[in-house]
């Protein structure tokens, strides 16, 4: 879009924000753009348009801070209102603030012996993050408030897991063994360890919550090639949506795509987009893939900034890794409605408003209270149980074992705000899984911890 139509729509939209017939929340006051940027040539960068005023700056990370983002950006989420971009080959993540561009932290990724290959970012809660980690074959524990590398979850060697969702008290993650392999992990978070392998399509790449509450493994298929790069029709099968039920970890449906699809999103609760030969519509109701192309272009990725009142849609160009790409817009009815330039492959897309409070998990923060996993676990036979509140509380910290029996109740009374801990000694009890349940002012959290002799 050029400069006076750009100015025109501000205009426009502006007056329909005045009139009332726009609601000014469905606007977001930052759009992030994630440049991947090209291999080795560490130029990953952050192209951020501010849709209110039309101001669009490039390069906006190394401006704030002096220094580039690094080299392959490969995610950015959102966790407690900080934007976490999560860099590849330069083993880190930077974390920055939405309103200066700053990076506040710096985690260095060294889980295997790449020197860390971390490829996609989810919260567990407002303290915990899990990293996949592609060549690691691995997942890595982040504890956000120290903002450092804890541990890492095995995934087995060849593993190559790539995207993460979180869907109750599990993380889901697609074992795409470059390309060979058909399995989600399913990583118990309380424990943080695996617990189960689901079966689904060939070569599962992405992974998403659906408005349902489902999970979706999106499998782009083999793509018919043998070791030696020769192509090998027989071989190659086609892309494919597995539906999970997170609470019985059991697969319920499969949407057939075609293709090799990529990254789906959801418009709002009747339909999914999903990558392929462009972006086609998914109908949730019938679980059907429409065969004409939603919108009909070449596209490099795409992202939904879902409102209440008026879903848009975001497509990213990347006409090769040498030069700059650009967004379209698209309104809900597949109609271009503004454009700008980004850097060079973009790829991820990040909306901020003055008032985002949730993680990707859904997590709102500050929280009333919060209680942290024991440490350590598993354990033998002392842990340390943590919790924070934030405003004075009545406190109650009581543990169960599996057959529901409750071993321990201590009531701490008026807690002032702050953390707080408090040590258990499982001396008197068999190796197994125990729950953990705090109670503060009315409301209460769980979590599970093992004890090991």
């Amino acid at each position: 879009m050029n400069y006076f139509y750009r100015k025109t729509f501000l205009f426009a939209l502006s007056m329909l924000l005045l009139m009332g017939m726009v609601s000014r929340a469905s606007v977001p006051d930052k759009v992030f753009v994630v440049n991947e940027g090209a291999f080795g040539n560490n130029n990953a960068s952050l192209t951020i348009l501010e849709p209110n005023t039309g101001q669009l700056t490039q390069q906006a990370f190394f401006s704030a801070n002096g220094y580039y983002l690094g080299d392959i950006a490969n995610d950015a989420q959102w966790i407690n209102d900080r934007l976490y971009i999560v860099v590849n080959n330069s083993h880190k993540i930077e974390v920055v603030d939405p309103e200066t561009h700053e990076s506040v932290q710096t985690i260095q990724i060294q889980s295997d012996q790449h020197g860390g290959s971390p490829r996609r970012i989810a919260a567990v809660h407002s303290q915990k993050a899990y990293v996949t980690n592609l060549y690691g074959d691995n997942v890595s524990i982040i504890d956000l408030d120290a903002g450092i590398e804890t541990g890492t979850i095995e995934l087995g060697a060849g593993s190559a897991p790539e995207d993460i969702v979180i869907a109750g008290t599990y993380a889901f993650i697609a074992l795409s063994e470059l390309g060979n392999g058909n399995r989600v992990a399913v990583i118990d978070t309380d424990l943080d360890e695996m617990v189960k392998e689901i079966e689904v399509g060939d070569n599962p790449t992405w992974m998403a919550k659906a408005p349902d509450g489902m999970v979706w493994s999106v499998a782009t298929g083999d793509y018919g090639y043998d070791e030696n790069w020769q192509y090998d029709p027989e071989r190659e099968t086609f892309g494919e949506i597995v539906v999970i039920d997170p609470d019985h970890l059991e697969v319920t449906d499969r949407i057939f795509v075609g293709g090799h699809p990529g990254r789906v999103h959801f418009l709002d609760d009747q339909y999914a987009l999903i990558q392929k030969n462009g972006v086609r519509k998914i109908n949730l109701a019938t679980r059907t893939t429409y065969e004409e192309p939603w919108i009909d272009r070449s596209i490099y990725s795409f992202g939904v900034d879902q409102t209440q009142e008026e879903p848009a849609v975001y497509v990213m160009i990347a006409p090769d890794f040498a030069s700059s790409g650009s967004v379209v817009q698209y309104d809900r009815h597949a109609v271009a409605v503004d454009s700008f330039q980004a850097g060079v492959g973009p790829s991820n897309i990040a909306f901020w408003r003055q008032t985002n409070t949730q993680t990707r998990a859904g997590i709102e923060a500050p929280l009333a209270f919060d209680l942290r996993q024991n440490y350590p676990n598993p354990f033998n036979p002392v842990t340390t149980i943590a919790f924070q509140i934030q405003e004075p509380s009545h406190v109650q910290l009581e543990i169960f074992d599996t057959a529901g029996r409750r071993i321990y109740n201590k009531v701490i009374g008026q807690a002032e705000q702050g953390v707080h801990t408090i040590t258990w000694d499982g001396s008197s009890f068999s190796s197994g899984v125990y729950v953990y349940k705090l109670t503060a002012n009315g409301h209460s959290r769980i979590k599970k911890m093992m004890l090991v002799k």
